[in-house]
């Protein structure tokens, strides 16, 4: 049935409400998942189940919007959850690859990663469509990271153009941990992201990597969190892509220096491409201090591909089509170098080159 969600990927501050950034309001038909999609989540062998008591006392918070978790966590019907174990080092990624199809048309996932001091795991969520059948998907990850631990999310989406994707990460990070999180976003619908890291451990760290293509009237609104709370913690978020057609994108990024957290450094970067007059791209930074001595940077670059460099790869012999599709290439690649699959990687290649054309 139609649901009414309001302040999807809102600003934990709000500015001012004519400039339209504070929170997105839309109505979604949130359907019965129905039959389990076809998905094969390659839990490693010996692995714990995590515990629901763990979650609960995490503590953890939707960065893009509480009644849409909790649809997830009530509706779920697929989703890869386990446990490392303390010193426990995963060799291969855990992937979980979900295809959207007539048959089961809604994938709902709870994945969740619950990581014991000084184990290492990477998880790797695909979601993608067999056909043209317009689906849905709405997914929430979990991370638990105790101390020393180094967790890796990496999300690739190629869901087809009248499937929404709406997802949800949040985690939280003890003494020294390290949770990495990587998003290849190309496909879909409308696209509604949100992340949330909770630095609660001295020394603890967050890194994001954020690519999204934009095209058509595709709206892609994104929202980030990091939230200080130890000592000498950092964070950092490097967001890139191309926007063409009557694309509108929209990234909240904040950083939240709680009391308590000298000492701790968080950054953000974006760089977005505008390859035609009809897109929209729009920044909301937005940076909070309750401790002195800390450090907050944020940078960000918008607009059509530099004419120099376009003059400089058309001279090697490429056409304007051709050097703009190399340069919006060029911001892809370091999101890939976190794609533990070759084969993924050549295909989200080939992918990207497709959809420019």
């Amino acid at each position: 049935m139609p649901t009414a969600l309001k302040n999807v990927n809102a600003l934990p501050v709000p500015t001012w409400r004519r400039l339209g950034v504070n929170g997105a309001e839309l109505i979604v038909e949130l359907p019965e998942p129905g039959p389990r999609p076809r998905s094969n989540p390659s839990l490693p062998a010996g692995t714990l189940r995590a515990h629901e008591s763990v979650l609960r006392c995490a503590e953890f918070r939707s960065a893009l919007s509480p009644e849409l978790a909790a649809y997830i966590r009530v509706h779920a019907n697929c989703g890869a959850r386990f446990r490392v174990k303390r010193g426990e080092s995963v060799a291969e990624p855990v992937t979980a690859r979900h295809t959207l199809t007539a048959d089961a048309p809604a994938v709902v996932d709870n994945n969740v990663v619950y990581a014991e001091a000084h184990s290492r795991a990477t998880l790797v969520l695909v979601y993608d469509s067999a056909d043209d059948t317009a689906c849905f998907h709405a997914g929430l990850t979990r991370v638990i990271a105790e101390n020393c631990a180094e967790i890796s999310v990496v999300e690739v989406q190629t869901l087809n153009a009248a499937t929404p994707h709406f997802t949800d990460f949040s985690a939280v990070v003890a003494n020294g941990a390290k949770v990495s999180l990587t998003r290849v976003l190309l496909g879909g619908a409308d696209v509604y992201a949100g992340t949330h890291f909770k630095l609660e451990g001295g020394k603890s760290e967050s890194n994001a990597e954020v690519f999204y293509l934009g095209d058509g009237e595709r709206k892609l609104d994104f929202s980030y969190i990091a939230k200080h709370l130890g000592q000498h913690t950092s964070s950092a978020l490097n967001s890139a892509g191309a926007l063409f057609g009557s694309a509108d994108k929209i990234m909240r990024g904040t950083i939240d220096f709680a009391r308590g957290s000298s000492g701790s450094v968080g950054g953000e970067c974006e760089n977005t491409l505008i390859l035609s007059d009809g897109a929209r791209n729009r920044s909301a930074p937005l940076i909070l201090c309750g401790e002195e001595s800390v450090e907050g940077t944020h940078a960000a670059s918008c607009g059509s591909p530099d004419a120099a460099k376009l003059y400089y790869l058309m001279s090697r012999g490429l056409s304007e089509r051709e050097a703009k599709t190399l340069l919006v290439a060029g911001l892809l690649e370091p999101s890939l170098k976190n794609v533990p699959d070759e084969k993924t990687r050549a295909f989200l290649r080939e992918y990207l080159t497709a959809r420019i054309k």
